[in-house]
C-alpha cells in the first residue's frame, strides 16, 4: 500500500508540473479561447484605440499636476477665465506657464461639504472613503435580519433615528458605488419607521398631494434612475413597498422641479457645454435638454459636474419638498456663491496677505484642492474686468487658507537671467596654420612663381578643439526666451589666422613685400615689379599675403527659444532654443541648436526673483565662413564639401541667477 501511495504521490506532482508548464493542457473551455484570443495580434484599429487610450490617460496625469487657476468674474463685465490677455499675464505672474483657467462656479463645493459644523476646513473628506460604504452595509445587514415583531414599535422608532443618523456617512453621491449602500439604508429607514406605528416627520413627507414614507420615497428615487437596484432587496415586503412608489413616480403622481444649468441669462449652447462638462445626479450621467434643463423629482438629488478635459467641477446637494413647478438655477446660485461673495471678501481689504474669508468659502477653497490633491490651486480677479488689474492669491494647503501672490498692476511681467560658463567645443572652421618658411617665399620668388593659394597655407581636415567662455544675459516671458551673449572661444593650439578684414571693401586682400620698399599691390595686380625697379638692378620683392593671428575667437550672438516645466517663466528648467552669431575667426555667421538644463541651487530664497542656478548646454550646428574669409577658400568647392559649410559641437557647464 505505501509504494503504491508514494507512486500516486510522485504521478501527481510531476504530472501537477506539466499541465502548468503546458498553457494548452491547463486551459480548457472558455477560459482557454480567451487566452487564444488574447494572444492574437490585435487589428490596427485596436491597436490605434488602445494607444489612443493610453495617450489620453498619460495627458490626464499630466494635467492632474499642472496649476489650476480660477477666474472670478467682476460682476457686470465679460471678462473671464477664457480670457487670454487674463491667461497670459496670471501665467507669467504665477510663473506658471502651463497653468489651466477654470471658472469661478467649479469652486462651489456645497454636496461634498460634510453636514457636521465640527469639521474645520483642512480636515474636510471631499470624499465619501470606502471605510463609510462597509460601515452602512454592516448596519443594514444587521438590520435586516430583525422580524418586525421582534422589538416593539418604540424600539423600531429608537433604530430608526439611529439609521437616519448614518445617511450622512454618504453626504453625496458622485460614484455609481455609492448608491447601492444608500438605497439599502434608505429601505431599512424607511422598514424601521413604518414599524414604529407613527406616522411623524422627519419619517413621513408631504410630497404634493401624497403622504409618503420619506425614505421609501428616497429608495424609490435612487430605484426610478437605476431599477435594477430592487433586485438588491430580498425582502418581498420591503421590495413591494419601495416598487409601488417607483411605479407612482413613473406615472407622475408626484411633483417634479427643473433643473437649470444656463448661466447670466446666456442662452444654454448644448454643444459648447458638452465640450467642458458631464452631469451626473446621484452618481449617474445625465444629459440635459437642448435649453439646458433636466426634471428631477422632490426630495435628495445630488448634483456633480465632473469636467471633462481634467478635474472636477460643482457639487449641490439640493434637498427640497416644496418647490415643485419651479426651476433652480444650478450655476447661478454656485456664481453668486464663489464669484460675488467670494470677490467682496477678498477686496475688502485688498493690500492684506491673507484674506479673512467666512468659514464656509474656506471649506469649499479646502474642498477643491482635496479633489485636485496634486495641483496648486490659484484665486485670480480681474478688477473691474481689467486684465492689468488682476490679483492673484494661491491657497495654502497646511492652513487652508489664500495668501496674495505678490505684484500687482505695476508688476512687470518679464525675468531676466545672467550666467557665466564655460566648456570645450569643436570646429572645422578655425583653420590650424601651415605656414611656408622664408626659404620657401624666396624659392618661389626666384622662380618667379606667384601662383601659390594662400588658402593651402591651412588645414582644414582637423577639427581642433577650443574652450569657449561665455556670458549671456536673458529675457524670459512664460516660456518665451530671447537673450544676448559674447564668447570667447580660446584655441588649444596653434593661433587662429584670417585675412584682415577691410571695412567697406571687404574684398580687398593685404600684401607686404619682404623689405616693405614698394607699394602694396591690391587684389588683383600682378606679382611683377617695375621697370623702374629693375634699372636699378633692385633684386625682385617677395609678396606675402598678410593674415591676422589671434588666440581668441570672438563671437558676438543672439538666441531664442523655449523653455519647458512648471519655473520656465524664470528661465528655470530644461530649454531648447536655437542661437546666431558672428565671429571673427573665421569671417563666418555661426548658427547652433542648443538642448540646456538650469538647476536651482538650494539655498534660502533671499529676494523673490533672485534665485542662483547652475546651467548645462549642449551645442551642435554649423559654421558658414563668408568671403573674403581664408576658410571660406579652404572649405568651397569639391565634391566631398561643395559647400563651404563647417560642423561645429560642444558642451558648457556654468552658474549664474535669475533677476
Amino acid at each position: 500500500m505505501r509504494w503504491f501511495f508514494a507512486l500516486w504521490l510522485t504521478c501527481f506532482t510531476f504530472g501537477g508540473r506539466a499541465l502548468a508548464a503546458d498553457p494548452a493542457v491547463v486551459l480548457s473551455g472558455p477560459t482557454a479561447d480567451a487566452a487564444r484570443k488574447d494572444a492574437k495580434e490585435k487589428t490596427p484599429e485596436e491597436k490605434e484605440k488602445q494607444q489612443s487610450d493610453a495617450e489620453k490617460a498619460a495627458e490626464a496625469k499630466r494635467k492632474d499636476k499642472l496649476a489650476r487657476v480660477i477666474v472670478l468674474k467682476w460682476q457686470g463685465t465679460d471678462t473671464d477665465y477664457s480670457d487670454a490677455d487674463v491667461q497670459r499675464i496670471v501665467k507669467s505672474r504665477i510663473q506658471r506657464p502651463d497653468a489651466n483657467f477654470y471658472p469661478d462656479v467649479d469652486l462651489y463645493q456645497e454636496g461634498r461639504k460634510v453636514k457636521d459644523e465640527t469639521v474645520v476646513p483642512a480636515m474636510q473628506p471631499a470624499a465619501v472613503p470606502a471605510q463609510n460604504l462597509e460601515r452602512v452595509m454592516e448596519a443594514v445587514e444587521e438590520v435586516s435580519r430583525v422580524p418586525y415583531n421582534a422589538w416593539k414599535p418604540s424600539d423600531w422608532g429608537l433604530k430608526a433615528r439611529e439609521l437616519a443618523a448614518l445617511t450622512e456617512l454618504i453626504w453625496f453621491v458622485d460614484r455609481v458605488e455609492d448608491r447601492e449602500p444608500l438605497f439599502l439604508l434608505y429601505a431599512q429607514i424607511g422598514r424601521a419607521a413604518e414599524n414604529q406605528n407613527e406616522v411623524i416627520p422627519p419619517f413621513y413627507e408631504q410630497m404634493g398631494f401624497q403622504a409618503v414614507n420619506y425614505y421609501y420615497y428616497l429608495a424609490a428615487e435612487l430605484a426610478f434612475q437605476d431599477p435594477s437596484l430592487l433586485s438588491k432587496l430580498t425582502d418581498q415586503d420591503l421590495n413591494s413597498s419601495i416598487t409601488q412608489y417607483v411605479t407612482m413616480m413613473q406615472q407622475n403622481a408626484f411633483p417634479q422641479l427643473k433643473l437649470n444649468f444656463e448661466q447670466d441669462g446666456i442662452d444654454f449652447n448644448a454643444a459648447d457645454f458638452a465640450t467642458k462638462y458631464e452631469i451626473y445626479l446621484n452618481g449617474i450621467k445625465t444629459d440635459p435638454d437642448d435649453q439646458g434643463e433636466i426634471e428631477i423629482l422632490l426630495g435628495r438629488t445630488d448634483i456633480y459636474l465632473k469636467r471633462v478635459d481634467n478635474g472636477h467641477g460643482l457639487s449641490e446637494r439640493l434637498e427640497v419638498n416644496k418647490l415643485e413647478g419651479k426651476r433652480y438655477f444650478v450655476r447661478d446660485v454656485a456664481r453668486k456663491k464663489m464669484g460675488l461673495d467670494l470677490i467682496e471678501q477678498l477686496f475688502l481689504h485688498l493690500n492684506e496677505c491673507s484674506p479673512q474669508l467666512d468659514a464656509l468659502i474656506l471649506n469649499y477653497l479646502s474642498i477643491y484642492a482635496k479633489i485636485h490633491e496634486k495641483a496648486e490651486i490659484y484665486i485670480a480677479v480681474p478688477k473691474e474686468g481689467n486684465p492689468n488689474k488682476t490679483s492673484i492669491w494661491r491657497y495654502d494647503r497646511p492652513t487652508a487658507s489664500l495668501s496674495k501672490v505678490q505684484g500687482g498692476d505695476d508688476a512687470f511681467p518679464v525675468h531676466f537671467s545672467v550666467q557665466l560658463s564655460g566648456g570645450i567645443a569643436y570646429s572645422g572652421a578655425t583653420l590650424t596654420t601651415n605656414l611656408p618658411d622664408a626659404g620657401d617665399i624666396a624659392s618661389q620668388a626666384q622662380a618667379g612663381d606667384f601662383s601659390a593659394d594662400p588658402a593651402s597655407y591651412f588645414d582644414p581636415a582637423a577639427i581642433p578643439a577650443f574652450v569657449p567662455l561665455n556670458f549671456e544675459v536673458r529675457g524670459h516671458y512664460n516660456r518665451l526666451l530671447l537673450g544676448l551673449g559674447a564668447e570667447a572661444g580660446f584655441s588649444t593650439g596653434d593661433p587662429y589666422n584670417e585675412r584682415y578684414i577691410l571695412p567697406g571693401n571687404e574684398d580687398a586682400v593685404v600684401y607686404a613685400d619682404d623689405d616693405d620698399k614698394y607699394d602694396h599691390p591690391v587684389d588683383g595686380d600682378t606679382f611683377g615689379v617695375s621697370d623702374v625697379a629693375q634699372a636699378d638692378g633692385d633684386p625682385v620683392p617677395t609678396w606675402l599675403e598678410v593674415t591676422h593671428t589671434d588666440v581668441v575667437n570672438r563671437n558676438l550672438y543672439i538666441t531664442g527659444g523655449v523653455v519647458l516645466g512648471r519655473d520656465a517663466g524664470y528661465g528655470i528648467g530644461p530649454r531648447i532654443t536655437m542661437r546666431v552669431g558672428w565671429t571673427n575667426m573665421p569671417y563666418a555667421l555661426n548658427t547652433t541648436a542648443h538642448f540646456g538644463w538650469n538647476f536651482l541651487i538650494p539655498m534660502p530664497k533671499q529676494l523673490e526673483r533672485v534665485r542662483p542656478f547652475v546651467d548645462l548646454d549642449g551645442r551642435v550646428g554649423a559654421v558658414w565662413p563668408f568671403r573674403p574669409s581664408l576658410a571660406w577658400e579652404a572649405l568651397k568647392g569639391g565634391s566631398s564639401n561643395p559647400v563651404p559649410v563647417s560642423p561645429v559641437f560642444g558642451i558648457t557647464a556654468g552658474i549664474g541667477t535669475t533677476l
